[in-house]
């Protein structure tokens, strides 16, 4: 019954209909997404997607069609319709690459290519079974392309800040300048003008000892009452949490210039009704959007929004407990399976069952590789190499504790205290990126010093009590 179900899911993923929506999907997101960008291309990827995915989930899944067409419609339309299921699918995705969905609920006219979905599966099932090298042709490719979408979109960028009359307009590389007429209160698509030089600096109109100036490379400003004789700063991200956010605008736009980094980028003060001296100050600050300090002397961030304007509640978080450490976990757990298999071979392990826990300690290592983050895998490489760590690394450690609980009783140890040395090296390395993360240390430098003391600390306790057992042996 199984292969007669796979045969009909073959049949159905190898159908004309499924194989030019396939081809459509390739095509469209790897290509014309990138030479014509807009809600046409969009909803193109959305229609051939949903053809795809039905055929492709019955084979994977073991399903029924209906099932799967079922399941295939449900969850596309929480994740086009709700805030909640586009975040769930972005972090799925992103488990796999860097990967961001957005909720739009005018993609739901795709639905309806489900019929064509369910008609390719009516005509599949009186098909032939498909031969083998068509299958080993299609389903890799079908894969392909519903895990490895398009790039994603590369984010906006506040490059430089004029006052324009009554209006102060920021220049943003997604050729989308924003202004505000009312001191920064509320901002706004802006149609006109928009080329300005970026200034580093610039005075309070009518009081030219009262300046401010950006922080070059930095997230700062600094301001200066006595005409540049002595400069204080003003407000500034500290360089801890201008880290964080360079890794949140890295991981959020991955194909981004390197040098598209969180930094001041340019300033402008315009006055403001209030009294003499009353002034605004608004600085762009590239991928973090812009800073303002309004007429009380307040300093705000501002995060760009989908309509073209700025909101200090679309501001990214300077601390967000987890968040933006994905590499120092899978590292973390790298080294504590590390620590736990180097401690089962001290235990005698090894020499109770050479073959079975050699292999499988060396799967579960070679799995575990691909999720650290290696800089040489990139893209499609890194996708390709996870999809293949993942069943190594499965394989690898059921392999381990199979030969772990089958042979405890005759090795010198049972491997208790090596399991504990490898969950106490783990959170040694971990939580003090954990903490950073939270803000708590500020200095990456200082979470790595602080990981490589800690994480150190149960293995070298182990080694010494070791050494010490050895000595003691003897004259025991």
């Amino acid at each position: 019954m199984t292969t007669r179900s796979s045969d009909h899911a073959l049949a159905w993923l190898g159908h004309p209909v499924t194989v030019l929506a396939l081809a459509v999907l390739l095509l469209n997101d790897h290509v014309l997404k990138g030479l014509w960008p807009g809600p046409v291309t969009g909803k193109l990827s959305d229609v051939a997607g949903l053809v795809v995915a039905p055929p492709l989930a019955t084979l994977l899944l073991r399903c029924p069609a209906p099932v799967a067409i079922a399941l295939t419609g449900t969850l596309f339309t929480l994740v086009k319709a709700t805030t909640a299921g586009a975040e769930a699918a972005s972090w799925l995705w992103s488990l796999l690459i860097p990967s961001r969905v957005v909720a739009d609920p005018t993609d739901l006219i795709a639905l309806p290519a489900l019929g064509l979905a369910w008609l390719a599966w009516r005509q599949a099932v009186r098909r032939p079974p498909v031969r083998l090298p068509h299958a080993v042709l299609v389903v890799p490719a079908a894969v392909f392309a519903v895990t490895a979408t398009s790039a994603i979109p590369p984010a906006p960028s506040a490059v430089s800040v004029a006052v324009n009359g009554t209006a102060v307009v920021v220049d943003v590389t997604d050729h989308q300048a924003r202004a505000s007429t009312d001191g920064g209160a509320t901002w706004h698509p802006w149609t006109e003008n928009r080329t300005y030089a970026p200034q580093s600096s610039a005075c309070v109109p009518g009081e030219q000892a009262h300046c401010y100036r950006i922080r070059p490379g930095l997230l700062g400003v600094e301001e200066t009452t006595d005409g540049g004789s002595t400069w204080s700063t003003s407000w500034a991200v500290s360089s801890g949490r201008r880290h964080w956010l360079d890794r949140t605008y890295q991981n959020s736009d991955p194909h981004g210039l390197p040098s598209d980094l969180a930094a001041s980028r340019a300033l402008a003060v315009q006055a403001v009704p209030g009294g003499t001296g009353a002034h605004i100050v608004v600085v762009a600050n590239g991928p973090d959007g812009v800073a303002i300090r309004d007429a009380s002397g307040l300093w705000r961030r501002l995060g760009f929004v989908d309509d073209g304007g700025f909101s200090a509640r679309a501001a990214a978080p300077l601390t967000n407990p987890g968040e933006q450490i994905d590499d120092e976990l899978w590292i973390a757990v790298l080294l504590a399976i590390t620590v736990l298999l180097v401690g089962l071979v001290v235990d005698g392990f090894l020499a109770r069952a050479p073959v079975a826990f050699g292999v499988a300690g060396l799967l579960l290592w070679i799995g575990l590789l691909p999720f650290v983050g290696i800089p040489l895998l990139d893209g499609i490489y890194d996708l390709v190499a996870r999809l293949a760590g993942m069943p190594l690394a499965l394989a690898g450690g059921v392999g381990v504790l199979v030969v772990w609980a089958v042979h405890q009783k005759h090795t010198e140890r049972a491997g208790g205290v090596s399991a504990l040395v490898a969950v106490a090296t783990f959170a040694g390395v971990y939580l003090p990126f954990l903490g950073w993360s939270a803000g708590l240390p500020d200095a990456y430098g200082t979470a790595v010093l602080l990981a490589v003391i800690l994480g150190a600390a149960a293995p070298g306790w182990l080694i010494a009590r070791r050494i010490l057992q050895k000595k003691e042996g003897p004259a025991g």
